[in-house]
């Protein structure tokens, strides 16, 4: 019995000793915290020492917990009174907590006693790089660079010196103290990415990829390079590759953190993976005081076809936290509306008038304008034209240099069809005297089209629909008689005869043929009196119509009644290729 006993208490023994410091620093450095966590605890309670209870303060500090980091350092030194390291340990949260004074006492302390001793060194220097708002690297180079001297393999010394001469803004000297680091300790994954993200600071996105494949190289279940491997991609607009190793984070660094749970439903969300996006903020939910949660609730439901949810979350959002909001807000709240729409227009007026206030708040006029467009395009395909005409001439103004033909072709269309419904009030009309008024205003919306469809053409002017409704809507903006008589839209007309018969299947332009043949026959029959081209033309226009009665009039062949060309503007609408 008391040999099973001994076994047993060796076995203890072994098993509390299986993981070291060491061991539970490692975890800490790959963000695993939990299981350093449990590391630093058990070596704290299985083997009481004032060194240890350093290391779980330590642990403690690094997790933000501060009140139980100074539980740990106070018994560390509770336990052996000239422990200098927990000395060090309670000055660093004196500094977390800004009292400055108090901290260096403590420091001041330690390191005149312990003036000898890297690791005490070391662990000052390192407390002065550790806090965002209390921090002083002067200090903490000159205590490392002592550190340093009195062991020149403490890789991690060196790490604590780049990160301090990062707070100074000096990338390239972090770079070589964090290549020490490598030098100390070959193939060591956090110096890796260490140098990897001074690299992506300073926008050199190539050699922060290198360095960060070096790091999950050096050691595959090092997290943090996962982590900073997303953000590079997200920054890069890869959004699955970005999500992906936000994943492979989550898993290598067990992370339970609900703000990396929040971070991760966002690049859930970019990546088009809704539900995953929704699954992360359940595990972030009630855990977390970021109001952030409830915009990306709101942006998935939406996404998910939950419009209700998404309205609701997104109007407590907005409500709750105005000084958080950007435009995607408001537009995907005009959208959520937008969705509920019953009435057969397919959108919502109170969520076109969000999407358009999202557009106002975008600082890029690239997203401002797609928004414009956005609701552009619900307008014109509810055939409220005029509304259309403004949103898109808004947006493709907004961005002139990415607007494409076919944003302009749109924005021709819906100027022509809003002129379209202009009715001059004739004689007898109680309207009457408003007539010229309204013919000038239907005139200039026609000879606006007609400017927007020039862009087209410029930007497509191989395309023959674009030439067809410059001659379509100039057609359309002079009397019709004038029109022939002067020609105006003849150079399109022939434009597009010209490049639809090129064409290998020009049966597809038959419409629009027919127009134009009987355009360019009149145009060249009573204005050009150049017979010869006249008939090449009704000959033309019997090819694509043969039941056309003018053109069988014109060559003899039949008897019709006087005829003038048919008006313009009824044919098909093809959308252009985008360029």
């Amino acid at each position: 019995m008391k040999l099973v006993a001994l076994v047993f208490g060796l076995l203890a023994f072994v098993n509390l000793h299986a993981q070291t410091v060491q061991d539970g620093l490692a975890l800490i450095h790959g963000e695993r915290y939990n299981e350093a966590g449990d590391v630093f605890k058990k070596l704290a309670e299985g083997s009481p020492s004032a060194d240890n209870q350093y290391y779980l303060g330590y642990y403690y500090i690094k997790t933000n917990q501060l009140d139980e980091a100074q539980k740990a350092f106070d018994k560390g030194v509770s336990l052996d009174d000239k422990s200098y390291l927990n000395k060090v340990g309670q000055g660093t949260v004196a500094l977390a907590k800004g009292d400055r004074a108090k901290a260096k006492e403590l420091f001041d302390e330690a390191e005149k006693k312990k003036k000898k001793d890297a690791e005490v060194l070391f662990r000052i220097g390192e407390a002065y790089t550790l806090f965002e708002k209390n921090n002083d690297p002067a200090e903490a180079i000159r205590l490392l660079d002592l550190a340093i001297a009195r062991d020149k393999n403490l890789a991690d010394a060196y790490l604590a010196k780049g990160d301090a001469l990062m707070l100074r803004n000096e990338g390239g000297n972090a770079v070589t103290a964090y290549e020490y680091a490598l030098t100390a300790k070959p193939n060591y994954a956090v110096a890796h990415n260490a140098i990897g993200s001074v690299y992506l600071r300073g926008k050199n996105y190539n050699l922060a990829l290198e360095n960060y494949k070096k790091a999950i190289e050096s050691d595959a279940n090092f997290a943090p390079a996962y982590k900073d491997l997303a953000e590079l991609y997200f920054f890069a607009q890869k959004y699955k590759q970005a999500a992906e190793n936000f994943d492979l984070y989550l898993q290598k660094s067990g992370s339970t953190d609900p703000e990396m749970k929040l971070r991760g439903a966002q690049f859930a969300f970019t990546a088009d993976d809704y539900t995953k996006s929704l699954q992360f903020l359940e595990e972030a939910k009630g855990k977390i005081n970021n109001p952030i949660i409830k915009r990306m609730y709101g942006w998935a439901y939406f996404k998910t076809n939950k419009p209700d949810e998404a309205i609701q979350n997104l109007d407590e959002f907005i409500k709750g936290s105005p000084d958080k909001v950007i435009g995607d807000d408001y537009k995907y709240l005009g959208r959520a509306l937008n969705a509920k729409s019953t009435d057969g227009k397919g959108y919502d007026s109170l969520g076109m008038e969000y999407i358009k206030k999202g557009a106002e708040m975008d600082t890029s006029k690239a997203e401002a304008a797609a928004a414009y467009k956005e609701v552009a395009g619900l307008y014109y395909a509810a055939k409220d034209f005029p509304k259309a005409a403004a949103a898109y001439e808004k947006g493709n103004g907004l961005d002139t240099a990415k607007a494409t033909a076919n944003d302009y072709y749109y924005e021709g269309l819906a100027n022509f069809q809003t002129a379209q419904t202009y009715i001059v009030p004739k004689s007898g009309d109680p309207n009457f005297a408003d007539s010229v008024k309204i013919a000038t205003d239907k005139r200039n919306l026609y000879l606006k089209a007609d400017s927007i469809f020039a862009t087209v053409t410029k930007k497509l002017p191989d395309w023959p629909y674009g030439y067809y409704w410059r001659a379509s809507t100039l057609y359309n903006a002079y009397d019709r008689q004038e029109n022939v008589d002067k020609g105006i839209s003849q150079p399109y007309y022939l434009k597009l005869t010209e490049l639809a018969e090129k064409d290998p299947d020009p049966s597809k332009y038959k419409s629009y043929l027919r127009l134009a043949y009987g355009y360019l026959a009149f145009h060249a029959q009573s204005t050009l009196k150049d017979e010869a081209k006249a008939k090449e033309y009704w000959e033309k226009l019997l090819k694509v119509d043969p039941d056309n009665a003018a053109a069988k009039e014109a060559l003899g062949l039949a008897v019709a009644q006087p005829a003038q060309p048919a008006a313009a503007g009824a044919a098909a609408k093809p959308a252009p290729k985008k360029k």
